[in-house]
């Protein structure tokens, strides 16, 4: 069938660019639909957490109002019989009343709050504490409180409360229930009251049910998704127009697929996917405090919307490369005739992925050239590999390599120790304003290399941006990684700028595996959380992660240096206190002295402050400035002199210096100098 060269080259470049199209599109393709996936999937997740934070925000407060309540009535009592005093049990319960009305008062939800003693203890009296409110504006109003005994056997629910908390001996949240003394459903958080071992009774608050429901209503899920809650099996749920609860296929729901992305994430983050009334629907899951679970839940159309039209974009594009190469093939096949072995399994090596492929041929001609194109073509593609992977100021793997280095990591951990480390650099952005931005670079490359030789070979060092830095020590203790962190921290990190050694330290948070997390994004999580307490600990140290750790507010606000120093209407200087050295002058000292840039003004002053002065006040001004930044706490002076410019001209400045010690410089003195008119 093919007589000629032409015909049997035509016929192979035609085969190999359909097989490496193939090949090429297959593998981005799946690479395409695994990353859009797990997009939809965070995605879907991240609005769930965020709903979920919001609500547990709401019972966590509940919580701490009642467990306030309880401490103080255990703590207000002297002796387990004293309350058969009734004065003592009435003031108990108006200092208890004072505290939790307060508080309350800033829940919206919150409906109700009761403190009820033991009826054994009170010799049968009524007197403990029920208060209501109508409605979240309206003020708590005290209620008529009667025995459990006294309660109807239809009424028992509005006292399952205290029944449960008085079994199991803590404080827990019941199930949503409609309270007939209230009128409305609710849910309760009681806590149960020992002292010496004696049940006193119980203290707690019910939050409106129907509120709660309908703030999840008004939250907005892609185009028609919403959230509603389930029990604690996922069987019942409840909606605003349902919170006695329903049954889960009410609307003639059924599961599909418990994993819809097929094992790309844990199966307690993984999505469900139901089909309701012929249409799908994806499904995110998140637990609640009190044992409820928060799902969020939108049309599979919407969610996967913008992953279909990225990955029929792609589709379009591979189409036309491929139609566009077969034309070419075509028109430059007659003049290809040589070397045609070597570039067909160049070809097939690309195809099974292989970029490190070296293609030998040594012609002049157009097959030369051509293969001298494929080869830059592979090595570009294999740098921009490496370049994906890795930091390109440092050399160590960046956010995207360390994310896949942890995931491949967690595949095989199956429960072996390991300690994820989170890490920056103190003051970095200091170390940028004052020296520039190539000594923050610097410090960034000495940090790597120090990480890396430090925790040596099997760990994993990682840039995640900025001064950001992320090891995984793997088959390690936290008692083994306390060990080293301190070993790391006892002594400032040092970087060469300049020709001159400078310092640095570290401000580091870990977490350990499985103990503390065992999925991904907890670990990340919490190796944050536990940095940032190292952070408000006062930096250059190390912390391990602890649960009250996530409770810190993270909001930072930020300044550039550089932008402050250079726009005040003064000269500034830094200088060493031991010996006049000057480590910083920003534009306006320069202006003063007649220079023109700092290497213009390290030349005129030879980097000693003392050069700036007027000859005749030399003396003067430094005895007079030493002595006054040596008395009291201010270590500050107020000095008038003479400064001479490059040019020999002479200003009168008042000069403010303050004496202050720098973690970097040891003593120094912060120096503003502000021009004067010459004295008449």
């Amino acid at each position: 069938m093919f007589h000629s060269i032409k015909s049997k080259f035509l016929a192979l470049c035609l085969s190999s660019l359909c097989v490496l199209g193939l090949a090429v599109g297959a593998v981005s393709l799946t690479a395409l639909t695994r990353a859009t996936s797990r997009e939809e999937f965070e995605n879907m997740n991240r609005i769930a957490e965020l709903y979920r934070s919001e609500l547990d925000m709401l019972l966590v407060q509940t919580e701490d109002v009642v467990a306030f309540g309880a401490t103080g009535l255990r703590n207000n009592l002297g002796q387990a019989a004293d309350f058969a005093d009734g004065g003592q049990r009435a003031r108990i319960t108006a200092e208890l009343d004072s505290v939790m009305r307060d508080t309350l008062l800033s829940l919206p939800e919150a409906r109700a709050y009761y403190t009820y003693y033991a009826p054994e203890l009170t010799g049968g009296a009524s007197d403990g504490e029920w208060c209501v409110r109508e409605d979240e504006h309206s003020a708590f109003r005290r209620r008529q409180w009667y025995q459990v005994s006294e309660f109807l056997p239809e009424n028992q629910q509005d006292v399952a409360w205290y029944r449960a908390a008085a079994e199991t001996g803590h404080g827990r949240w019941s199930s949503p229930h409609y309270s007939v003394a209230q009128g409305m459903y609710v849910i309760s958080y009681v806590v149960p009251v020992f002292r010496e071992g004696q049940f006193l009774g119980v203290v707690g608050a019910d939050l409106n049910f129907l509120a709660i429901l309908r703030s999840l209503e008004q939250r907005q899920v892609y185009e028609t998704g919403y959230a509603f809650l389930t029990d604690e099996t996922g069987k019942t749920h409840y909606h605003i127009e349902s919170p006695q609860g329903v049954e889960e296929d009410h609307l003639g729901a059924r599961l599909l697929d418990q994993d819809v992305i097929h094992g790309s994430v844990s199966a307690d983050d993984a999505l469900s996917r139901y089909l309701v009334n012929g249409m799908t629907y994806d499904v995110a899951t998140c637990m609640l405090r009190n044992g409820m679970e928060l799902r969020v839940i939108a049309p599979t159309s919407e969610v996967q919307r913008e992953a279909r039209a990225t990955v029929l974009q792609f589709l379009s594009v591979l189409i036309f490369c491929l139609i566009f190469f077969a034309v070419v093939t075509l028109v430059i096949t007659q003049r290809i005739t040589r070397h045609l072995q070597a570039l067909s399994s160049a070809a097939r090596e690309i195809a099974h992925g292989n970029l490190d492929v070296q293609i030998h041929v040594e012609s002049d001609d157009e097959v030369g050239r051509l293969a001298g194109v494929l080869q830059h073509t592979v090595d570009s593609l294999a740098r921009l590999h490496r370049l994906t992977f890795n930091d390109g100021l440092t050399g160590i793997l960046n956010r995207l390599g360390i994310d896949k280095a942890l995931e491949d990591w967690h595949a095989q951990a199956q429960g072996t120790p390991a300690v994820l480390i989170s890490l920056d650099i103190d003051d970095f952005k200091f170390i940028n304003d004052l020296l520039g931005h190539a000594a923050g670079d610097e410090a960034l490359r000495a940090l790597a290399r120090r990480l890396r030789d430090f925790f040596g070979r099997t760990a994993l060092v990682a840039r995640n941006g900025g001064d950001e830095f992320t090891v995984l020590l793997p088959a390690t203790t936290a008692a083994q990684a306390e060990r080293l962190l301190s070993e790391l921290t006892q002594t400032p990190q040092h970087y060469l700028y300049g020709g001159v050694e400078r310092s640095f330290t570290l401000s580091i948070g870990y977490v350990s595996y499985p103990d503390q997390a065992e999925s991904l994004r907890d670990l990340t999580r919490y190796a944050d959380a536990a940095l940032y307490a190292t952070k408000l600990k006062g930096k250059n140290g190390f912390s391990r992660y602890a649960a009250e750790q996530e409770q810190v507010d993270r909001a930072k606000l930020s300044f550039s240096l550089r932008d402050i120093s250079q726009n005040l209407p003064g000269a500034i200087i830094v200088c060493s206190a031991a010996d006049g050295k000057v480590l910083y002058a920003n534009d306006e000292a320069f202006r003063l002295l007649g220079c023109t840039d700092l290497d213009d003004f390290a030349a005129y002053t030879q980097k000693d402050v003392v050069r700036i002065l007027y000859p005749g006040d030399r003396t003067e001004t430094i005895v007079s400035v030493r002595s006054q930044t040596a008395k009291g706490e201010a270590r500050q002076a107020y000095v008038r002199c003479r400064v001479r410019t490059k040019e020999g001209a002479v200003r009168y400045v008042l000069v403010f210096a303050r004496k202050r010690a720098s973690a970097y410089y040891g003593e120094v003195y912060y120096i503003v100098m502000v021009e004067e008119k010459e004295p008449a």
